[in-house]
């Protein structure tokens, strides 16, 4: 383990079971990922999210499991992240904008360090990139991320 990662993920240390820890250090990336600009190609964060999804329902069905509100709050953001990669795969810029105001993001950091919960900062990104997206399709201007593809 990188030292960054484990001071990343550090209130976890009275993490119940290796599932759980687990868990939440792939949820952890996932949320970084989500942050990242993507290119459209990109599978990691897709299979990271159904793997995130196992994870929980092995973790809801252990006999030691974790509080149900902490369950619960994993559950929020693995439908959140799920809900954010379904609206990217959508084709208009609208209809990807009305799919990310209905997302829910997490309510709790999932890290010790973060102040607003990284789910919380990734919807806000997503929904100006989309808000920016419809601005440049009604003006029809260009982005900038489509002037640095061309």
């Amino acid at each position: 383990m990188a030292p960054a990662e484990g001071a990343e993920c550090r209130w976890v240390a009275m993490a119940a079971s290796r599932l759980e820890l687990n868990l939440v250090r792939l949820l952890c990336r996932c949320e970084a990922m989500a942050a990242e600009k993507r290119d459209p190609d990109e599978w990691r964060l897709e299979k990271y999210v159904g793997a995130l999804e196992d994870m929980l329902q092995a973790l809801k069905a252990q006999a030691s499991k974790p509080a149900s509100e902490v369950i619960n709050e994993y559950s929020r953001k693995v439908d959140f992240l799920k809900g954010m990669l379904q609206a990217e795969k959508l084709t208009s810029s609208s209809e990807k904008a009305l799919a990310n105001q209905f997302l829910a993001p997490g309510r709790v950091p999932t890290t010790a360090r973060e102040r607003v919960p990284a789910t919380k900062t990734v919807h806000l990104q997503s929904r100006a990139r989309y808000t920016s997206e419809m601005r440049s399709e009604l003006l029809g201007t260009e982005t900038e991320d489509e002037m640095s593809q061309d």
